[in-house]
């Protein structure tokens, strides 16, 4: 009798989708909405990017659900945050369009993504960005690649202090290349001169010159990572 009442009960079960498959089995055959978006490769620069108007004479603010995509580019890419911002002023130079970065979507990414070491804070002040602007200029007061900052900033890195304005950035932009750059001095013992340029060498290596000052060194900055 009581193995009929247990036959009866799993018979139950199994008719109203209670008796469920042990956890792990068939878990990757069958993926959840969620699982399958977790899934998905991230998007190109270029294809985040192509939703702006190209041809117009404004700054285009990127969302906030944009920039968490181009930071997983860069985190799927093993980039460093330099090369995402460095490919994406040119894409955008070549569209002949503008976008803007809020800080504060920056620090929201923060959230899901590690932007880079504590050497990129010194360049690249997170908690202090108003906004970054890059691509075409439209007006002799813009720069292909300009970062506004809350106040001015200093930290050291290398050999030397790093001196940020509430502007900086850089004149000209090439491919791995900020140049002419202007708002960032660099500070060693009793001499200060202005920072003209930033290569990026490839394999995450930044070499930034400094006018007149003794001789750069290549640094390796940290990639943005999925936390």
């Amino acid at each position: 009798m009581r193995k009929n009442r247990i036959a009866l009960q799993l018979a139950l079960m199994l008719a109203a989708g209670v008796l469920l498959q042990p956890a792990g089995v068939w878990a990757s055959d069958n993926p959840t909405p969620q699982d399958a978006q977790e899934l998905e490769e991230p998007r190109s620069i270029e294809s985040v990017l192509q939703d702006l108007r190209a041809d117009v004479r404004t700054t285009q603010r990127l969302s906030a659900e944009q920039v968490h995509e181009l930071m997983a580019y860069g985190a799927q890419e093993g980039h460093m945050i330099f090369e995402v911002l460095n490919q994406m002023t040119m894409y955008l130079k070549g569209t002949n369009a503008r976008a803007q970065i809020r800080g504060s979507d920056l620090r929201a990414a923060e959230s899901t993504f590690r932007l880079g070491d504590e050497q990129i804070d010194v360049l690249l002040p997170v908690a202090k960005i108003e906004r970054v602007e890059l691509g075409s200029t439209f007006s002799g007061s813009q720069a292909p690649f300009d970062v506004y900052l809350s106040e001015e900033h200093t930290d050291f890195l290398d050999v030397a202090y790093f001196d940020m304005e509430t502007h900086f950035g850089f004149a000209t932009v090439e491919d791995d290349l900020f140049s002419d750059g202007f708002g960032v001095r660099a500070r060693r013992a009793f001499l200060r001169f202005r920072m003209s340029h930033m290569e990026l060498e490839g394999d995450r290596r930044v070499r930034a010159h400094v006018h007149r000052f003794p001789r750069s060194r290549g640094m390796r900055f940290g990639a943005i990572e999925l936390l």
